[in-house]
């Protein structure tokens, strides 16, 4: 259960007490219920609605483009009047090796960006090959992209001012016997992590820590840990050893959540688990933690993450099928609530809660088509702070090494 937000009032009459009693009851209708984060900080506050009101932030593509997939968010002074602008990646079609999906079709995908406020379009950029990973700097003032989450893969950096783009090659390769590649991106503190998608087999690095070097446009990779490294098991305490085959998803857990705050996590889609590392490149710490959604003897396939970081703002999901990007407002949801998206792959389309105790995942009454990226962004104006932003990208400060350019 999520920290327990409402004041002990002592020394008041019974009369003061019940009124009191009544207010907090109304004002914290719409907090999240027990079994939706960590642990206990307190009583329970109340159960919310099932449902979260929902608006259509994006209900078309433009022109030429599908398939939205990552999502994250930055402002920057000399874009759109330095207005928050939320970006998003769409496929094409093209396939995970950067070919086309079809005979004449796309080898690009469009990077887009999109006022938060009005919804309208700031910026289209296309990036060869089909971008999977999608992730803001602001260190750097620039988005990130990873390409071709099979084999062929590419690490791009995008200066959203301008609309140009660095492309860098990796050292090394991740592709391993004709495969692997590189999916979703974090930075922490400074740092950049990189999920290493498709592996050759279940020795093959998980996630890697990314050094940039500007003179030769070159991407250095440094393993973090191993599909095969051992790791503790949330639900058992005892020690296991990973066999992940599919790392996908990765993302910094801000310290607003009530487990692993600051940790790297890193969700293997097709295993339905998530790895949390903490300590970086020096002596890992992992745990993992098995995922079990509202059908039995389902395995989840989760392929997008956020956390509420203050108790109102917006979780922006990428509906991918339907080619839209959807609103929720989560106002009255506290603080540490952790949100999942389950595509449709197993179907089972949903967006979730997640409990960091259990595993299980309590889908929300939305409707959703294919649910992938999530973002959440809090309400500024309700007092929430300008740090910890839940940004899929840069969320944590922990840390002190920096991937930066040289």
């Amino acid at each position: 259960m999520v920290r327990n937000r409402k004041a002990r009032i002592l020394g008041y009459s019974a009369l003061a007490l019940v009124l009191i009693a009544s207010s907090v009851g109304i004002l914290s209708a719409g907090a999240a219920p027990d079994d939706r984060a960590g642990p206990s900080h307190g009583s329970r506050p109340a159960s919310p609605p099932n449902t979260l009101p929902q608006t259509t932030f994006v209900p078309a593509p433009p022109t030429g483009a599908k398939g939205p997939d990552d999502i994250t968010h930055l402002a920057l002074r000399a874009l759109d009047h330095g207005r928050d602008v939320v970006w998003t990646a769409y496929q094409n079609g093209v396939n995970p090796n950067g070919t086309a999906g079809a005979p004449g079709g796309p080898t690009h995908s469009t990077v887009v960006g999109y006022d938060r406020l009005s919804g309208a379009v700031v910026r289209s950029i296309n990036i060869s090959g089909k971008v999977d990973g999608l992730a803001a700097d602001p260190w750097m003032g620039t988005l990130i992209a990873t390409a071709n989450e099979d084999v062929n893969s590419a690490f791009q950096l995008i200066y959203p001012v301008t609309g140009a783009v660095a492309t860098y090659s990796y050292s090394p390769n991740p592709a391993v016997s004709g495969n692997g590649g590189t999916d979703s991106i974090a930075v922490r503190a400074g740092v950049i992590y990189v999920a290493h998608s498709n592996p050759n087999d279940t020795r093959q690095a998980t996630d890697y820590r990314v050094t940039l070097h500007a003179a030769t446009l070159t991407a250095q990779l440094t393993p973090v840990f191993y599909d095969d490294s051992s790791a503790i098991d949330v639900l058992t305490h005892a020690s296991v050893t990973l066999a992940l085959t599919d790392p996908d998803t990765n993302f910094i857990m801000p310290h607003a959540s009530p487990r692993f705050g600051g940790e790297l996590a890193t969700i293997g889609q097709a295993d339905g688990e998530i790895v949390f590392e903490a300590n970086g490149a020096h002596h890992p710490l992992l745990h993992v933690l098995p995922l079990h959604d509202n059908v039995s003897g389902n395995v989840p396939p989760i392929d997008g993450i956020a956390v509420a970081t203050c108790n109102a703002g917006t979780l922006y999901v990428v509906d991918a099928k339907a080619n839209t990007i959807l609103a929720l407002n989560t106002t009255g949801w506290p603080a540490g609530t952790v949100f999942l998206g389950e595509p449709s792959d197993n179907g089972n389309p949903l967006v979730g809660t997640l409990n960091l105790n259990t595993g299980n995942i309590t889908p929300l009454g939305n409707h959703f088509v294919s649910p992938k990226g999530l973002l959440f962004v809090p309400d500024y104006s309700a007092g929430c702070g300008l740090g910890g932003h839940g940004w899929k990208s840069h969320e944590g400060d922990s840390g002190s090494e920096r991937g930066e350019e040289e």
